[in-house]
């Protein structure tokens, strides 16, 4: 700075002896040498100006930064000593290795360690300290670290108008942990801004980075008037995905809000009311893979309840057999098999248009006290008979998948069916009903059959060996499945 003042000195004692030698020799001071004296006056008297902070005692300073953010921003701050002023690219104080606390449980506790934090300060009065004004903030390369509790802080933070000046977030990385302050993913945020905006009176939170290596924006903005107003978007460009909320909350605190998830070409749009932590919510013209979907339920939070009706049309239930891995991973992972969780979701299928045997169908999926189910899933074949679940169970076993369950065959009319497995006129027998119990392994498809019964008649351990050729075989080979009944039936006496 000394070396700034001392250039502006020399250029005056330059333009003034040039301004002197004119003089001399001329007796006449032109016009362009007139602006120029006064522009280097006037701009050395901006620059003492500017620098007039450069006298605040520093001890003053960081008191005083510290109550205003607290007063102004609701942030925190401890500021370290480490305090220096500066002019450019504007006027402000930066502060080395400062830390942003929170209170919880009445002790304060850090939530954020931050590297570079810039205090912008207005140019209206720099003669008088006690009227130093803070234009807006910075806070740039930081580490914010946040468990369970403090993300019901910053819920409750937002609950209220943010300040109208400026708060800017650049190159820092915010850390979630769980309860055992593990860290369970990492944001590195680029860029972030949030304000309250006078006009559209509206707390503004803008911010752009990475999660799991995946660039993303996040947008949030709210309103705290009378009637609460809160919308949310996230936008994954890489993935194609963006994610939409709206609500508002009337003077009842009745929520009525909306969300759109897209994804490539499917949507799901979603309208929803929660009152007293019960969600009740419909779709709303969802479409996946060009397939319209439609599904109501009730949700509650505490303890986690789930009732979901799904609604297809036009789709094939064969699909319903090609279990991927993701799911299957999911599955694993365990979350399901959760004393604390109940799922009741029912999936009905109208296949009529398609070419496949079950034309209709209703998929039951329970979870209940740490148990999964399928029981009272039913498949129909309006002209031959139904199949239906019970006594079903999903659980993992040495690290495989696998699936129990009676499944009782309930026949309508037999000629149709011996006339769709195209079985021998010969073999052909009159029964009502099969029930089969089974294992299925998902992860190698292999099916076992531990008992068989043909009208109640349990068969014996002969016709049971027939069954084992169903090991290793693909729930959708029609042909090898064909072959294998008939030369059950073939076996069967009647």
């Amino acid at each position: 700075m000394k070396k700034i003042i001392k250039y502006f000195n020399n250029s005056i004692q330059r333009t003034i002896f040039k301004v002197q030698n004119k003089t001399n020799n001329n007796f006449n001071i032109s016009v362009l040498n007139k602006y120029l004296i006064a522009f280097i006056i006037g701009l050395f008297i901006y620059l003492f100006y500017l620098l007039l902070p450069l006298m605040y005692n520093k001890t003053w300073v960081q008191k005083n930064i510290e109550s205003k953010l607290l007063n102004e921003f609701r942030i925190d701050l401890n500021a370290s000593a480490d305090i220096t002023y500066r002019i450019l690219p504007a006027p402000h104080f930066l502060i080395k290795d400062s830390k942003i606390n929170v209170n919880d449980d009445d002790k304060k506790k850090s939530i954020a360690e931050i590297k570079v934090f810039q205090v912008f300060l207005s140019q209206a009065n720099f003669f008088d300290k006690e009227k130093m004004n803070i234009k807006k903030i910075v806070i740039n390369n930081a580490n914010f670290t946040l468990l369970e509790n403090n993300i019901k802080l910053l819920k409750n933070f937002s609950k209220k108008n943010f300040s109208n000046k400026k708060i800017i977030i650049k190159n820092s990385n915010i850390f979630f942990k769980n309860k055992l302050k593990e860290v369970i993913f990492i944001i590195k945020v680029e860029s972030g801004l949030f304000f309250f905006d006078n006009k559209k009176l509206l707390n503004l939170l803008n911010l752009e980075g990475e999660v799991f290596n995946i660039p993303f924006d996040f947008n949030f903005q709210n309103r705290n008037d009378d009637t609460k107003y809160e919308e949310v978007n996230l936008n994954f460009k890489s993935l194609k995905l963006d994610i939409f909320n709206q609500l508002f909350i009337d003077k009842d605190n009745l929520i009525i809000g909306e969300s759109i998830i897209s994804f490539l070409k499917n949507i799901i749009k979603t309208k929803y009311n929660i009152e007293e932590k019960l969600i009740i919510f419909k779709s709303d013209k969802s479409r996946m893979n060009n397939l319209q979907v439609n599904y109501d339920g009730l949700l509650s939070i505490n303890p986690f309840n789930l009732d979901l009706n799904i609604y297809l049309t036009n789709y094939r239930i064969s699909k319903l057999f090609n279990i991927n891995s993701i799911v299957t991973e999911f599955i694993k992972s365990e979350l399901l098999f959760n004393e604390n969780i109940s799922i009741n979701t029912s999936l009905f299928i109208d296949s009529s248009t398609q070419n496949t045997f079950f034309k209709n169908a209703e998929i039951n999926f329970n979870v209940v006290s740490g148990k999964i189910n399928f029981d009272k899933t039913i498949l129909i074949n309006n002209e031959i008979g139904s199949l239906k679940l019970s006594n079903s169970n999903l659980f993992f076993k040495d690290n495989n998948l696998i699936f129990n369950s009676d499944i009782l065959i309930d026949v309508k009319n037999s000629d149709r069916l011996f006339s769709f497995l195209n079985t021998n006129k010969s073999l052909r027998k009159d029964f009502k009903n099969i029930l089969i119990n089974l294992d299925y392994h998902f992860l190698d498809k292999q099916i076992k059959f531990n008992s068989v019964k043909i009208d109640n008649i349990k068969i014996n351990d002969e016709l049971l060996t027939i069954t084992d050729g169903f090991k290793g075989n693909d729930l959708n080979n029609f042909n090898n499945s064909r072959r294998l009944i008939n030369q059950l039936l073939e076996a069967y006496d009647g």
